[in-house]
């Protein structure tokens, strides 16, 4: 499938987009472009307009993906930044465009083009070769896979050659290693977190993390999505009167923060006094530094929380399903190395003890080598990209 090209494009104009909301690393590269580079133009796509209208009314540039000036700067702009696919800002208008794709997660799932198996038993094709050139295929899944990026960021080189590189079906040439800008505020910690906030996060943000200080510890509850799209969270065997009583004893708090596409009846959660949902307005990295747990089963964010050296509960209590159905993994035992329950009970069991739950030392040094190069690589994302391009 071609795209329409359109005429001279501004390599000095740089669109930005995530996936439906303001967020992930193109959030965070978009900040740091326009406070570093000034040279360049930023201008964020919004998939709503509250977004838009957010980022207008805090002096930035951006423009709702289907307004006349969202079109306008998409179909003019030399560079696109996403996260997912070039979908986040616009596929029809992106001819031409130098598209970078930042990717929002480092974890062990094979996806996209390493799914191939996948994607051959549930369109009931024959093989490979005829789901690339099916016509049907291409045009359901043509944002996912055939509009390959430019360039793609690997938070490390081993990433970068056994899953960036493969699954965005493109040379390793196409692949930069650096640390996401998301992670920044995790590596650079609470000092840095909390001044981000303060320029560019809504007041209630602030508020929801000063309430930590009046618990002796928090935790984040963070799984990740299943496949068949059930109500998982049911099959965990949550007792959250029984939780909540035990939290409320030990004075903590445990922070819900469901994958957007997960199913759950949260109404009763208003009624507990140590248990509270993630709130909508605040953006999940800018809390991650003043937690002090995760608690989480086959999600990348547990490479992300590696980087702070925090404790870690793997709660995997449909291990045995996910892992032989879900998704072709890495070695989940190998690269998810922490503390394990395998049900409820014994979570609740971890919890009334007080057990720290740190990754061991040499255990995280491996890891961290594997999905971070132990953050070694702090380019400057935008020198690399104006280099490709030519400016």
């Amino acid at each position: 499938m071609n795209h329409i090209k359109w005429g001279a494009r501004d390599k000095k104009k740089w669109v930005f987009g995530a996936y439906k909301r303001f967020r992930d690393n193109p959030k965070y590269l978009y900040y740091w472009t326009i406070e570093n580079h000034q040279e360049i133009r930023s201008i964020w796509i919004a998939r709503n307009r509250e977004d838009a209208h957010f980022l207008q009314k805090s002096g930035y540039e951006a423009y709702y993906w289907l307004s006349f000036k969202g079109m306008y700067h998409v179909m003019t702009a030399g560079v696109m930044i996403c996260d997912h696919t070039i979908m986040d800002v616009n596929l029809f208008l992106a001819g031409g465009i130098f598209y970078v794709n930042l990717w929002h997660g480092s974890g062990i799932k094979r996806v996209r083009w390493q799914a191939k198996d996948l994607f051959v038993r549930q369109f009931h094709l024959k093989n490979e070769a005829e789901m690339r050139t099916s016509f049907r295929f291409k045009i359901i899944c043509y944002p996912d896979l055939f509009r390959t990026p430019d360039l793609c960021l690997a938070p490390s080189k081993i990433q970068a050659s056994e899953f960036y590189a493969p699954m965005m079906d493109i040379p390793i040439e196409k692949c930069i290693v650096g640390i996401s800008p998301r992670n920044r505020l995790l590596i650079e910690g609470k000092e840095a977190t909390w001044e981000f906030i303060r320029q560019h996060e809504p007041q209630q943000s602030l508020e929801f993390i000063n309430k930590f200080n009046a618990y002796n510890k928090v935790y984040i509850y963070m799984p990740t999505w299943r496949n068949d799209q059930s109500d998982f969270i049911s099959r965990a065997g949550i007792l959250w009167e029984e939780l909540d009583r035990v939290l409320k004893e030990r004075n903590e708090l445990f922070i819900l923060k469901l994958h957007p596409f997960t199913k759950m009846d949260i109404g009763t959660f208003s009624m507990f006094n140590n248990i509270c949902l993630y709130p909508s307005f605040s953006d999940i990295y800018t809390i991650l530094p003043f937690t002090d747990c995760l608690i989480t089963d086959y999600s990348s964010i547990y490479s992300e929380f590696l980087i702070m050296d925090k404790e870690i509960i793997l709660f995997v209590f449909d291990y045995d399903d996910y892992v032989n159905n879900s998704y072709d993994l890495a070695d989940y035992d190998k690269y998810y190395v922490g503390t394990r329950a395998y049900d409820f009970g014994q979570l609740l069991k971890i919890i009334r003890s007080g057990e720290k739950c740190k990754v061991p030392a040499e255990q995280r040094k491996r890891l961290m080598e594997f999905y971070w190069d132990n953050n070694r690589n702090h380019i400057d994302l935008v020198e690399e990209i104006k280099k490709r391009i030519k400016i």
